[in-house]
Parts: C-alpha cells; structure tokens; sequence
C-alpha cells in the first residue's frame, strides 16, 4: 500500500474516533405509554411513577414495571433512592387525611412514624434519610413537625419550627421556618445564616449546588462559599434538577421548551434527539436528570406523552469508530491478503455509502441581523425582504445586498421569482391609496397595471406571471375583481367574480369566487370542480398542482385533487405555509415549533439542526421552502430574543469528510499496482 494511503487510513481511524469527541450528549428516547406516568429517575435508570389504576410502580430499563403493593389511594410520589426507596402521600386505612408514607426495596406500603393527624414526605435521598412534616402535632406550639427520618436508624431529627424539603446524600438540608420567608440550609444540627428568600430553589445536588429561577424567571446555578453567592443565570425560565455532574434541566418561560445546561452552556434539548420515530415530536420540559446525564422530560406530537432520555454515542460514529478500528486490524494482519483486501474494500465502501444514508436533511443556519427581515426565498438561494429603513432590497447567498430603488412607504412583500423578479403593496408619491408593485431583476419600480387604482399584488411565478385581486372593485361595477398579468405580454386575464391569490408554473391558480365561500382552481379559461369549504385555506402551491394548508379544526394538510380522485394529507396540529415540487412542506405546529414535512414523515425543524453556535435558539415558524430544499424560518434563543434564520440542507461535515477519505482509499488501492514491471 502507497504511504499516502496508509497515512489516510490512519486520518480515518482518527475521523472514527473522533466521532465520539462530542461536546454535547445525544440522546435516543423510551416513551411511556398511558399505563405509566413517570415521576422521578433514579442513578439506576429506573423511574418511579403513577399507573393507569393510581397505584405508586417501579420502570425498570429493561422495559418490566412493578406495582408497589398494599393499600394506598390518591398517591404523589416525592421521592425515589437508589437503594429503590419510594416516598410520598396517600390515604391509607384509618386515617382520613394524607399520611406519609413508603415503599421499602419493593416492599409494601409503610406510614413514617411520626406523630400528627396528617403529613407529608418532600423528599429521599441515597443513604435512605427522609425529609417531610406533619400536621395536626399537638405537642409542638405550631401544631406542625417537621422531620428527618435517619435511613441508618437513628433517632430522628424533629422540629418545630421549620419544614425541611431538599435533602442531599451529605445531610445538607434545605427547608422553611416559621418565622422567615425563604428557605434557609440545617446541617448537622446547625442552620445556615443566609436566607434564600429572593430564590426558586428546586433542585439540590451533592456538592451543594442549587438550581431553580428567580423573581425576574431566569433559571440559575448558584452555590454559595463562605457566604458568597456563586449565581449562574443559564437561560429565561426555570431550571428544575440538577445532578452532581452541574448539569442542570428545565424550561424556557414563554416558549415551552425543555432545556440543558451542560459544560457551561444551555441547550435546547430538541437539539440533542433526532429520533425518527418521534421526528415529530418536540419536548416542552424537563424536570428530572440523574448521575449519568438521563433525562425526563414531557413532549408533545401525536398527542401527550413523557419521555426517558438516555444519552447514547452517535450510531454513525459508533459504526465509524468499528470499521475504522477493523480496518487498522486487518492492515496489520496482512494487507496482501486477498481476504484483506476484499473486506477492507468492502468496509470502505460501506463507510462512504453510508455517509449519505440520511433519513432528513441535517441543516446549517445562515442568521440575518436586524438590517434585512426575509420575506420570500427563491431557488437560488437569494432572499427578498425589507431593509431598516422600509425599502425592498435582495440578499444574495454571497452576503451581498442590492437594494431596490424607489420611494415607497408602507411595503409589503407578496412575492419573488427565479427570475429576481418581486412584487409588493405599498404607497407611493401621487396616489392616496397602496399600490401594486414591482422589479424585475433589481431594476427600477414599477406599477402592476392590471392590479388597477388600490389594487393588490398577491403571487408570482417563475414564468413571471402575476395574479391578484382589487376589492374596490367588488360588486361596485366599477372594474375586475381579479386579474392575472401574463409574463409573455399577452392580454391580462380579468375577472369580475374571481380573486386569485397563488399562481403555479403551468398556469394553475387557486382564489376564491364572490359567489362561494372556500377555494377553488382556475387553468387555462376553465375553473377547476375541486372547490374545498370554507374553513379550507390554501398557503401554497407546487408544480404538481399539490396544494399545502390548514384547516380551522387546527390540522395542516396538503391536498392533490387529480380528476374525482383527491389526495389528502394531515401533517401536525396548526399551519402548513408553504410546498415545493419534492413535496416537501414547512410550517408551524402547535406551542409554535418550526416545521417540515419530508418523505412522508413530520419533523421539529429543532431536531435537524445542531450548530454549536445556536445551541439556545430553537425555531418557531417556517413559511417558506425552495427546490433545494432551502427554508426561511424565525425562532428565538433561551433570553427570548428573536432572529430569522436560512437552513440550509449539507452533508453531515464528518460524515463528508469520511466519504472523501473513504474513496481516496479504494482509489488508491485500485491504481496502485500488485508488482512492478520490468
């Protein structure tokens, strides 16, 4: 083998490698069904919650779940140990109000000992001791008992004027007096001097780190060292547990995502699982991570559910780091082995094929700053939207600007063509009322002619046909309602009972009439029988004559009507936006997720893209979608800051690299002769 291929041999065993080198988990995902509500994860990946019948039961990772016996109704469960300890209320026999109470290793329900016509349990922790109150204690002057109930069995800790609620492995308590707001830290028989007061605190992990939010809703990491506050802020939400590693979970505070803080950085956990089983699914929030990183956390998708993350290497490097592994083995062995040869050859083949065995796209995000706001995307990638200072303008994929000439106040944008042709609505000098508008490729504005006085420009095609309506015009005699201007000079379509709104490139319209509610096609002089009711609204429409939008139940949809044959599709919850001729389509679910729909299958946009830059963004709405795939989208990033983003579709990077190392192998292999000549 030439030296140049063994020394690219070894860049792939080093791609292989690397591909563990993550900065950030992944994760794969374990959905509960209806038959199990989990509460709270364990260090053993085990999952304690609520079955369908209210009974407390054990998950266990292989998938078995056992039911807590003995008799307990209205269950909450409060805490979980690693020893398989479950604390929480019930009512239980004999008594008529809640009671704390336990399940011991998978034992039988136990009442804590503890004196009071009711009580509570706030927590376990890993050596077994119990934190909670009691209510209803008459020999204390408060009435209330708050308790540490010792797991090695000592006499417990009682108290009459605090009620502890976090317990750490080292016996650092967090709890409330009676006599202050906030809660205040005992241990080992003495309190703390400071006073959380200003503090959500929620989660407590052995080093003494806190996380939670506080008054202003900004989710924090705080320790305190000798009586300085060590505080965090990680994103505009709350944090809810962390665990010893400082990794802290939670939720964002308006847009309902679930969140991670990890290494020092927050994360958008939708980033971090690209399940294609729950591609269309997003995680709301967080509430629970264990020693190794697993994570609960509630979606939403086809319907409600709650899920176990469990962090897991990338499938791909874990296949890389195999096969570049083998092949160093086999090189070793013998490279003039015929048997060698063929399987190394075989494995590099599989290597560069697999790099492209993608099941979606995977995205890199292009940012615009706040001198442009995206409009409208075209096929070759440039984008027209609306400058600062309100004039049209075109961004090309090169960063470049040209900047539409023309006085005009009050611009909207309605659409922009391969040609680099965009039309609008606005005013303009020497008229009182907005105007239909446009310019062909970057050249001067002009007037709509057929949109007539307060017209509207509402579609163009790549023909550069426009279609639109004027409503001046309705039912007052006084014009066409709807019109479409031919790109070809011909006579411009008009109508007096037929507003169009999207125009396809073979002609195809879709509008509305003024003597029916609901949509309806018109191609060629002739008005298509494929009318949809009136809570139908179409957003798009392909070359295929496949139509995309939603209905007033909430549903997006695509619609294809060939002949008396209609073609119907429900996508997600809320809107579809837009479509391309592959079929794909971009739009917004409910709790305001980006979406696309692929190859038959929903996707959170959230999932397709990774950038470590963006890791705290996560993506709202998407509304429109080119031939290649290209998707204007608008999202936001965990301090609620908003931007507007171009994904657009790119090879995994090492994936790509490893297809290059892969071909320049077989390559230099199949030149490279068996002996020299003569």
């Amino acid at each position: 083998m030439p030296r140049f291929a063994r020394i690219l041999l070894s860049v792939l065993a080093l791609l292989a490698c690397t591909a563990h080198a993550q900065n950030t988990p992944s994760y794969q995902a374990v959905k509960f069904d209806a038959q199990f509500r989990p509460q709270i994860l364990n260090d053993l990946g085990q999952v304690a919650g609520i079955g369908q019948d209210g009974r407390p039961a054990i998950w266990n990772p292989d998938g078995s779940i056992l039911q807590l016996p003995g008799t307990a109704s209205e269950v909450t469960i409060t805490g979980f140990n690693n020893q398989g300890t479950v604390v929480g209320n019930a009512m239980i026999p004999g008594y008529s109000l809640p009671q704390p109470v336990a399940w011991r290793n998978g034992g039988s329900v136990q009442r804590l000992p503890f004196k009071g016509l009711g009580g509570y349990t706030e927590g376990i922790n890993n050596r077994g001791d119990i934190i909670g109150y009691m209510a209803g204690a008459s020999d204390t002057g408060s009435g209330q008992l708050g308790f540490i109930q010792w797991g090695d069995g000592s006499t417990p800790q009682l108290f009459d004027e605090y009620k502890p609620q976090m317990i750490n492995d080292r016996g650092l308590v967090l709890g409330q007096r009676s006599d202050a707001w906030g809660l205040r830290s005992w241990q080992d028989g003495v309190f703390g001097e400071s006073l959380f007061n200003d503090l959500y605190i929620s989660g407590l992990n052995n080093e003494g780190r806190m996380s939670g939010s506080h008054d202003a809703m900004r989710a924090f990491s705080m320790i305190e060292r000798n009586g300085q506050r060590e505080l965090q802020e990680l994103w505009s939400g709350s944090g809810t547990a962390l665990n010893d590693a400082g990794s802290v979970v939670g939720f964002t505070e308006w847009s309902n995502h679930a969140m991670l803080w990890f290494d020092g950085r927050a994360y958008v956990l939708d980033h971090l699982w690209n399940d294609a089983r729950y591609s269309g699914w997003s995680l709301l929030n967080a509430w629970d991570i264990n020693a190794s990183g697993a994570i609960l956390a509630n979606g939403f998708g086809a319907g409600d559910a709650a899920f176990l993350l469990l962090p897991v290497p990338e499938p791909g490097g874990a296949i890389l780091l195999l096969a570049g592994l083998t092949l160093l083995a086999l090189h070793g062995l013998g490279q003039r082995k015929l048997f060698a040869r063929v399987l190394s050859s075989s494995l590099l083949a599989l290597l560069t094929c697999s790099a492209y065995a993608q099941e979606a796209p995977t995205y890199r995000a292009t940012r615009f700053d706040a001198s442009l706001m995206p409009k409208f995307l075209n096929d070759a990638g440039q984008v027209a939207g609306i400058g600062q200072d309100g004039k049209a303008l075109i961004w090309s994929p090169d960063g470049s600007v040209v900047r539409l000439p023309g006085i005009v106040n009050d611009l909207s944008i309605t659409g922009f063509n391969n040609q680099g042709t965009v039309i609008g609505n606005g005013f303009i000098p020497g008229f009182a009322k907005p105007q239909a508008l446009m310019w062909r490729n970057g050249g001067a504005m002009e007037l709509v002619q057929s949109a007539g006085a307060g017209g509207v420009a509402a579609g163009i095609n790549n023909r550069g046909d426009i279609v639109g309506y004027n409503y001046e015009a309705l039912g007052t005699g006084s014009g066409a309602v709807g019109f479409i201007q031919w790109a070809d000079g011909r006579a411009p379509q008009l109508f007096d009972d037929y507003g169009p709104t999207i125009i396809n490139d073979m002609g195809m319209v879709l509008g509305g009439r003024t003597d029916e509610f609901g949509i309806r096609s018109w191609r060629d002089g002739v008005f298509g029988d494929d009318h949809t009711p009136y809570d139908f609204y179409a957003s798009a429409l392909n070359n295929e004559g496949r139509r995309a939008g939603y209905q007033e139940n909430g549903y997006a949809h695509t619609l294809l009507v060939r002949g008396t044959e209609r073609e119907f599709q429900q996508l997600w919850p809320r809107y579809a936006f837009d479509i391309n001729d592959a079929g794909s389509v971009v739009g917004e679910s409910a709790y305001e997720r980006a979406m696309l729909w692929y190859q038959d299958r929903p996707y959170v946009l959230d999932h397709l893209w990774n950038e470590e830059q963006y890791a705290g963004w996560f993506l709202e709405r998407a509304w429109d979608i080119n031939v290649g795939g290209q998707i204007l989208v608008s999202g936001g990033n965990e301090w609620d800051q908003g931007a507007i983003f171009l994904l657009s579709p790119v090879p995994e990077p090492a994936q790509g690299a490893l297809l290059l190392a892969g071909l320049a192998l077989l390559g230099s292999w199949r030149l490279s002769p068996g002996r020299r000549s003569a």
